[in-house]
């Protein structure tokens, strides 16, 4: 079973279309409506997907958590593969085989790395540093640590334990993967659009994040 979670907050002018290209990879979709103030809850409830709705806004972190959660309780077998996607048309649904591919390799992560030569540069010094910090500290060997398009298998998954609530989940679950000796590997994804998401700021944030929790 392949499952896909999709962490969505205010995404009305793009989930639609997003997730109905995500479901024709996936079993099973659960899209997170992190408290939106606009129509994404009214898109999602039409689209025949799994939906988890949180009443206050409780962030990516908290978004991803109860997607796992719900993974988890879906997921039957050791074997399957759990995605986590955008909402906002970022990543490319049409790649999800690639990961399936890789994790069919005998892999329990695939991280997608995006081609970074087209963002600002300011983007692209935070990123290489953030990655060499981050790999450190996790003991890990994988690049762009920010991405946001993953794959785990359920075996892989349920070992982890996260408490990140923001945008400091993904170097948490890179410290996660380290700290459980996941074998891990990178595969190339295409961005169609940019997207400013993580800022330089918000990533030294994650990195400190990452030092209180390996180091407490």
């Amino acid at each position: 079973m392949i499952i896909a979670i999709m962490p969505a907050h205010n995404e009305d002018k793009a989930i639609k279309k997003v997730a109905e290209r995500t479901k024709k990879y996936v079993d099973k979709l659960i899209i997170v409506d992190d408290a939106s103030s606009d129509n994404t809850n009214a898109i999602v409830k039409k689209l025949g997907s799994i939906v988890v709705t949180h009443k206050k806004n409780r962030g990516l972190g908290g978004a991803l958590r109860s997607g796992f959660k719900k993974a988890l309780e879906i997921s039957k077998s050791d074997e399957d593969i759990i995605i986590t996607i955008d909402a906002d048309g970022q990543h490319v649904p049409e790649e999800i085989p690639i990961f399936v591919k890789e994790i069919n390799k005998g892999y329990g992560f695939v991280l997608g790395k995006r081609d970074l030569s087209k963002y600002p540069f300011v983007k692209k010094f935070g990123n290489f540093f953030l990655n060499l910090f981050t790999n450190v500290v996790c003991g890990t060997n994988l690049k762009d640590t920010e991405s946001g398009f993953r794959a785990f298998t359920r075996k892989s998954l349920k070992k982890m334990t996260f408490k990140g609530e923001r945008y400091e989940i993904a170097a948490e679950i890179l410290y996660q993967i380290g700290k459980n000796k996941v074998k891990s590997s990178n595969v190339d994804i295409t961005i169609p659009i940019y997207v400013k998401g993580v800022g330089v700021f918000d990533g030294f944030k994650n990195f400190w994040y990452l030092l209180k929790i390996r180091f407490s």
